[in-house]
């Protein structure tokens, strides 16, 4: 035979094959068309096909609740679902929540419409305790927790049980809620040293990814950290994140959960009188082992790579791969908490994780008291420390502030030694030369002698405090700026009209564009995706020099501007922007209080 009719041959046969896959392939497609199930079949068939699977080793079939709890209880973050709750549009106002009359009915509503996040809680296989005996897992137990662990016995692990039983009712009580709520509740924790034993008694269904601890339903989970303040740290932690789940529902926004979950996890336990306190300020690294936020804030404000607000506000899941994103959380957690002027939005934040955008309400309650927001957030994560007193170093108003705002021909303030940044109400011109002469003695507290010294405002010069002389006077000019909200200070409102000598505006601008990017849209930490946050608004902003900036993010020893310090009785100073003057003696935060007197303060144009 030719080539020419193998050739023909073999067309005509791959012609045939093809022609025949085709028909097959519509055959197929045809059946699937005539014979699916219609959608509303489609989960029923589902649940069947759950239903079918083949029991567990206890001999139970696996539910739905069971098989959610094999691909997610190694160690992914249960609170990653969104849990949607319809509440009155009510709840979506801001202003309602601090209105005594629609407050009380909202968060009546917001803890009534919550309880049935328990429902969602997953059934989770029973422990095997006679394996874990054999394993050498011990059982220690409480009444409201029953504690597994292979850590050899000791006073410090045994009590944990006990510790977390008696830190339940606290924190029912910081939140302002009935502890008979849990009445009910029996959670079982699990600190690991060995987590394949855990594996083997089906505490865990598969090698841990969660790096330190976890909380899922009732079950809470530490990997061990050989310090034993730490490892009831890490349970207290993810006790919290087990009865906010219940209480508000969803864990919403990361910051805040997160937040509030190390802040009322710093705790002081008495072994002898079975009492623990919680939501503590730490005193020193002594009294928190293990726990090194506070010292790791310090570093990165050292280095000036602080987060914005912004930033901190919208951190995601995947962020807290970080531990700086837990500091962050509990530094604001415990900001809001502890300072008198957000104390009120503090105590609304929790239930506004059941609303369709949490952090707008945050940013709206706030409403444009934002720069001073800013203001006092960029003062004492400047100046954070030990034992911090957030009342004496809260930025207010001078002892005997200024009549007028005008200088003159000369005028007297005096500054309360005893308390931080101080408004005396007098306004100092840009580039012009004013002095500055103090006067007086106050009683000044230092903590190594532990007794009080006659002081004068040069200070001195043997110890030093923020890399300036302890006691000593110091001086800054608040530059001028409207009133502006969140929306306004970071270029996100429609209707802002940037003003290159805002100094507020452009200095917290300065946040780099794809952080923006990543960070607003399409999330869920609660902003609306509406146009002001899209892609190409940002794009807009930015090819417009909306987001220029020449100033820095803050200073961490003089928030708004350059500041001068009193080496001598009498300084000349020469702010570089027009403003207010605050002044402050330079102190160790815990130790403002302890001070007492005053000091004068003559102020000149010359």
């Amino acid at each position: 035979m030719s080539d020419a009719w193998e050739r023909r041959f073999f067309i005509i046969g791959m012609r045939a094959f093809l022609t025949f896959v085709v028909l097959a392939f519509s055959f197929c497609i045809l059946i699937e068309t005539a014979f699916s199930a219609p959608p509303s079949r489609r989960k029923t068939n589902a649940d069947e096909t759950i239903s079918s699977v083949p029991p567990d080793s206890d001999g139970r079939p696996l539910s739905e609740s069971r098989r959610r709890v094999q691909e997610t209880n190694d160690g992914s973050l249960p609170e990653l679902e969104t849990m949607l709750f319809e509440l009155p549009k009510e709840a979506d106002d801001a202003r309602n929540w601090f209105d005594p009359a629609k407050s009380e009915e909202l968060r009546g509503k917001a803890l009534e419409t919550s309880k049935r996040c328990r429902s969602t809680w997953p059934e989770f296989p029973k422990i095997d305790e006679a394996k874990a005996e054999k394993l050498g897992i011990r059982v220690i137990e409480s009444e409201r927790v029953v504690l597994y662990t292979d850590l050899s016995k000791s006073e410090d692990v045994d009590q944990i049980p006990e510790a977390l039983n008696a830190a339940i009712p606290r924190i029912c009580a910081f939140f302002k809620i009935d502890e008979s709520r849990f009445d009910d509740l029996r959670v079982e924790a699990f600190l690991m040293s060995d987590v394949n034993s855990f594996i083997e008694i089906r505490a865990l269904n598969g090698e841990p990814r969660f790096l330190y601890g976890y909380s899922m339903g009732d079950r809470i989970y530490a990997k061990d950290q050989k310090i034993s303040y730490y490892n009831r740290f890490l349970l207290l932690h993810e006790l919290v994140h087990t009865l906010m789940h219940e209480i508000f529902g969803d864990l919403r926004p990361r910051w805040f959960s997160e937040g509030s979950a190390e802040f009322l996890a710093l705790h002081e336990w008495d072994p002898k009188r079975k009492e623990i306190k919680i939501a503590r300020i730490p005193k020193s690294d002594e009294s928190t082992p293990g726990f090194g936020r506070l010292r790791q804030i310090r570093e990165i404000v050292r280095a000036n790579q602080a987060p914005t607000l912004c930033e901190i506000l919208n951190f995601e899941p995947h962020d807290f791969v970080n531990v700086s994103t837990y500091s962050w959380s509990w530094a604001l957690v415990m900001f809001l908490n502890n300072s008198p002027k957000y104390r009120e939005i503090a105590e609304a934040l929790p239930y506004w994780s059941l609303t369709n955008e949490p952090n707008r309400l945050f940013a709206e309650a706030i409403g444009d008291r934002w720069n001073e927001f800013e203001n006092d957030w960029a003062d004492f994560i400047g100046r954070i420390d030990y034992d911090y007193d957030f009342n004496s170093c809260s930025i207010g108003e001078a002892l005997a502030p200024s009549p007028t705002a005008e200088v003159g021909n000369g005028t007297t303030i005096e500054i309360d030694v005893s308390r931080g940044w101080q408004n005396t109400g007098l306004r100092l011109e840009a580039n012009t030369f004013y002095k500055l002469v103090c006067s007086g003695r106050f009683r000044f507290y230092l903590s190594e002698p532990n007794r009080t010294f006659n002081f004068e405002g040069t200070g001195a010069t043997f110890q030093y405090v923020n890399g300036k002389p302890i006691g000593r006077l110091e001086a800054v000019v608040a530059p001028d700026s409207e009133l502006k909200s969140f929306y306004e200070i970071y270029g996100f409102a429609e209707d802002f009209s940037p003003d290159s000598n805002d100094f507020r505006s452009n200095a917290f601008q300065q946040t780099r564009k794809n952080r923006f990017r990543t960070r607003f849209g399409e999330n869920a930490t609660g902003f609306e995706d509406d146009d002001s946050f899209s892609n190409d608004s940002v794009d807009q902003r930015w090819n417009s020099n909306r987001f220029s900036a020449s100033e820095r993010l803050y200073n961490a020893l003089f928030p708004w501007n350059t500041g001068v310090e009193f080496s001598k009785y009498a300084i000349t100073y020469v702010p570089s922007r027009s403003g207010t003057l605050y002044m402050r003696v330079n102190a160790i935060p815990r130790d403002l209080k302890r001070n007492s007197g005053s000091v004068k303060v003559q102020v000149k144009a010359i």
